[in-house]
């Protein structure tokens, strides 16, 4: 059973592939504790030459989870992210042979010997073979954002109901947005995963994140 929450947080979302984000790279420990509130961490690899967790597929630009308790345990458990799945708040911004510094600090303090996971985004594949998420997004849609249904962003559609251009949403609750469907230029599909009769928003506006869009507005 798919866990999914009431409000439009990334974590909230059902857990359906066509809302990953993320794939799997490795997963490794820290090789000595992490201190709060510094941005490196250093890992306990060996590679039997070089001790450079580049050479495991550790890249720049990667999201970072932390499992204090254990890979067993589903999630990353410092709250920062949803490992395989959703992205992180913290990424890989330089790598010197174990040692990785992080984009953002260490939040709280990591033992020693605690599970660390790189992820790659999940992009784009110009062939349109693997990658079938791109221009699409899974977004909670409120009473207000159904009845606001506007096709906000589009440079040729600006202010057009979104009932006329292919994509009205059926109901309040987790619904998956496509664009560029087919048909004239900012088409858009929607599909409800899971139909809610009182969700709430936290944000104003709610969208097609993956390519700055947004269709529905309002909490």
């Amino acid at each position: 059973m798919p866990t999914w929450g009431n409000t439009d947080g990334a974590n909230q979302k059902p857990k359906f592939d066509a809302a990953r984000q993320t794939r799997d790279v490795i997963q490794l420990k820290l090789g000595t504790a992490a201190t709060a509130g510094q941005p490196t961490i250093n890992l306990a690899y060996n590679d039997g030459n070089q001790n450079n967790v580049a050479n495991v597929g550790v890249a720049v630009g990667q999201y970072v989870y932390f499992y204090p308790n254990g890979f067993a345990l589903p999630g990353g458990t410092t709250g920062n992210g949803y490992p395989g799945f959703f992205a992180s708040n913290n990424t890989v911004l330089s790598i010197s042979g174990n040692v990785v510094t992080l984009a953002s600090n260490v939040f709280n303090a990591q033992t020693n010997g605690t599970g660390v996971e790189f992820d790659k985004a999940i992009v784009y594949n110009s062939n349109k073979t693997t990658e079938v998420n791109y221009n699409s997004d899974t977004i909670l849609i409120t009473p207000t954002r159904l009845a606001n249904a506007v096709f906000a962003n589009s440079v040729n559609y600006s202010n057009t109901a979104l009932s006329t251009s292919g994509g009205a949403a059926s109901h309040a609750g987790w619904n998956k947005v496509t664009t560029f469907t087919g048909g004239r230029q900012g088409r858009v599909q929607t599909e409800c995963l899971v139909a809610l009769a009182n969700p709430t928003a936290a944000n104003t506006l709610s969208g097609n994140t993956s390519n700055s869009q947004t269709y529905f507005s309002g909490l």
